[in-house]
């Protein structure tokens, strides 16, 4: 009997070690998000209160207030496949009331991210009235900070961390080291788990994993159908932004939507 109970004891060490030499390390799959921003926040903190905002802008953003949502909720699909990502919005049908204020919001709903982690590079494709304009730069660099903080999103216990990105935006994440994949909705990456939730306070903005789909699906970096669209590098981008969609906006503005749209 003692010698059936060592060669058990034996056989289930010997399964625990294989097991552990073999775990599932999922490096593919699809990530629903759920994209909460906070506009009554938003336009009270950068726009009710400022004494130079002239007054078409005032009755805009009051108008904005009084009659958009208090909270505007987006969804939006993260596919990955090893050393590539697409983000991107999900289609559907919004509150009447979202119709008129998604101009007030920093962030441009239609823009589809893909990024090549081995390349260290992303193109992102953003509307341009009827066109279209594809822009391509390199990642931007994230300074983290680990915490020992936990939270359990989608089913997967996520560690905090707390990041520094475009030099002064503060960004806090949560990541799933069971997920070994270092990247995150739009240009959140750089740490050891898949990011499942973001949170930028200057931004008002919360954005956490819902559903998480492990599949063998591979990305493709073909972001529009459209062939004239060619890549073009950030600063050219910019300009164009700039001189033809927000030419209305004040400098500090612009750079704050500019910062939105390449966080």
């Amino acid at each position: 009997m003692k010698k059936y109970l060592v060669c058990l004891f034996l056989c289930m060490g010997f399964i625990a070690q294989v097991s552990a030499q073999y775990a599932f390390f999922p490096s593919s799959g699809t990530v629903t998000y759920e994209r909460k921003f906070h506009l009554r926040n938003y336009l009270n903190r950068n726009f009710m209160n400022k004494p130079d905002l002239e007054a078409w802008d005032k009755i805009s953003v009051e108008a904005a207030v009084k009659n958009g949502p208090v909270e505007m909720i987006t969804h939006h699909s993260l596919k990955f496949f090893d050393d590539e990502t697409v983000f991107e919005t999900i289609k559907e049908d919004y509150p009447a009331n979202y119709r008129n204020v998604f101009w007030h919001s920093p962030f441009i709903a239609d823009s589809k991210t893909y990024i090549n982690l081995k390349d260290s590079n992303f193109f992102k494709l953003l509307p341009f009235g009827d066109e279209e304009l594809l822009m391509k730069d390199s990642l931007p660099h994230v300074k983290w900070k680990y915490t020992d903080e936990y939270r359990n999103i989608a089913g997967y216990d996520c560690r905090r961390a707390n990041g520094i990105i475009q030099d002064s935006i503060y960004v806090v994440a949560f990541f799933a080291g069971q997920i070994p994949v270092p990247v995150g909705p739009e240009l959140i990456h750089g740490l050891p788990g898949l990011i499942l939730g973001v949170s930028i306070p200057s931004m008002n903005v919360n954005i956490f994993a819902t559903k998480v789909e492990l599949t063998n699906t591979p990305v493709s970096a073909v972001l529009t159908k459209k062939k004239k669209v060619v890549a073009e590098p950030k600063t050219a981008i910019i300009a164009k932004l700039k001189t033809s969609v927000y030419d209305w906006l004040s400098e500090k503005e612009f750079n704050k939507k500019l910062n939105a749209i390449l966080f």
